[in-house]
């Protein structure tokens, strides 16, 4: 096997390692379904993880995250709650499944038009086996939902799924699905004309005029217009290497256009970010092709139907044995791009950012190191980047320089000549506990929002307890 293939396997064995993390099922009170009794399937302290934050259109911030207990006793669970300024939040969805051994796993959420909120996860069942695609949705912002009884799919072996909503509350679902040989994925798509109600056929996204049993498909991300148009991005393994393909919708999602590779002569790709402003649309990654994972990326100025060559986004040196990655990024409507990610160029992890002036056309020649300690002397990783409505960013990342991984960030003023501001300490670095992985989205009044995962190895190192936190920061009176 190639060393691409060796590594695809060990990329894909980290990803379904974190997602049986991941665990989600029973609605709240506020629900249109009857109200099921809570399950008891395990002893073991009930894990919070993976927060996420989204802001709506009308400047509303909402946090999904995540409960896990055991994989084969089941009974974790998704939650969604809306912040309620200035520092509390109101519990809009509790989805946990009532049946023993029985996870609802990685979950997505979409925000449409109006009050519209979809979420899709997988209903995963230990034994017998069953992996399905399942949609739960809200028109009234989260007040009320919707449960359809059946499956997205219909081969009980769908996963990883993404969403995204369309012209006149249209619906697309895309997900990895193993229904095929020996386990071999391929990336569906499936579309409700209704909000989720009822569901068109399946549609397989990624089909080739010539292929082999030994193709593969993974790790898809929808984005939408919000009108007729739909694109898909997906990674597949083809004759020994791994590529992002494109799959494109323009009208609803009733159709698809044929794989378009986005990647060239790539050799191992993973973390893709595919972004849209208007016309124009970019994706970017970490790839292996020099040998060391290092950030790419390629833009699109005509809604996807033809795209630039790789372009290389890092500095990186070119003797450096560390990699890069993954990135975050953000488009903004005049062209504006940031794309964030960590690398090691300097010793141990650093957090780096670079800007590009044209949509990701080309990219600033230098990089700009965020962590503001000493060079390579902390581990800074995994940062997340969002864009304020008035131009202004802000980087979070984690940071272990006082021992214990604390939460840190930096805000950039807007406009061309934008300068970042001094580091702030998000979260405070506390014994025994590791603040990890944030998330950041700006919210009304010029609100701050960062979410993150805390470890606590109080009990022991080798199973910590998991909690999710938060902070509300306000620049503006800083």
């Amino acid at each position: 096997m190639r060393r691409s293939q060796h590594r695809w396997a060990g990329y894909l064995a980290v990803a379904v390692g974190l997602v049986i993390f991941v665990v989600v099922g029973r609605l709240s009170a506020q629900t249109s379904s009857p109200v099921l009794p809570a399950p008891i399937h395990a002893t073991a302290p009930v894990d919070q993880i993976v927060p996420r934050l989204f802001a709506t259109a009308d400047g509303e911030v909402l946090r999904m995250w995540q409960t896990w207990v055991d994989l084969r006793a089941g009974g974790g669970g998704v939650f969604v709650s809306m912040a309620s300024p200035p520092d509390a939040w109101t519990r809009l969805l509790e989805s946990r499944p009532r049946e023993a051994g029985v996870n609802e796993m990685e979950p997505d959420l979409a925000l449409g038009s109006g009050k519209d909120i979809a979420v899709a996860y997988q209903w995963r069942r230990h034994a017998p086996r069953t992996k399905e695609v399942r949609v739960v949705t809200s028109s009234d912002g989260g007040k009320t939902w919707s449960r359809p009884a059946t499956a997205v799919e219909s081969s009980g072996k769908g996963f990883t799924p993404k969403l995204a909503w369309g012209r006149g509350r249209s619906l697309v679902v895309v997900w990895m699905d193993e229904r095929r040989a020996e386990k071999a994925w391929d990336i569906y798509a499936r579309r409700s004309p209704d909000g989720g109600m009822t569901w068109e056929p399946e549609q397989m996204l990624s089909r080739f005029s010539r292929s082999t049993n030994a193709d593969l498909a993974a790790r898809p991300e929808i984005i939408g217009d919000g009108q007729d148009r739909f694109w898909c991005v997906w990674i597949g393994l083809r004759n020994g290497q791994s590529r992002f393909y494109l799959s494109r919708s323009v009208d609803g999602g009733k159709t698809w256009t044929d794989p378009l590779p986005l990647s060239g002569q790539s050799e191992s790709v993973f973390g893709q970010r595919l972004l849209r402003a208007g016309e124009h649309l970019l994706l970017v990654w970490q790839d292996a092709r020099t040998g060391k994972d290092r950030i790419y990326s390629v833009a699109s100025a005509d809604g996807g139907v033809t795209w630039t060559e790789p372009t290389r986004v890092d500095h990186v040196p070119s003797d450096s044995q560390f990699s890069a990655g993954p990135p975050a990024a953000v488009l903004a409507p005049d062209g504006e791009a940031f794309v964030t990610w960590h690398d090691g160029r300097n010793g141990r992890d650093d957090v780096f950012v670079t800007r590009s002036a044209d949509s990701g056309r080309t990219w600033a020649a230098e990089d700009i190191r965020m962590d503001a300690d000493d060079a390579g002397t902390a581990m800074s990783r995994y940062p997340k980047i969002s864009r304020a409505g008035d131009g202004r960013l802000a980087v979070a990342w984690e940071d272990d320089r006082n021992g214990f991984e604390a939460v840190y960030a930096r805000i950039r003023s807007a406009g061309q000549a934008g300068a970042w501001g001094p580091e702030i300490a998000v979260s405070s670095p506390a014994k025994q506990k590791a603040n990890r992985a944030p998330s950041v989205v700006w919210g009304p009044g010029g609100a701050l929002y960062v979410a993150w995962d805390v470890w606590d190895f109080s009990g022991g190192q080798e199973h910590p307890g998991r909690q999710i936190d938060g902070r509300v920061i306000y620049p503006d009176k800083n």
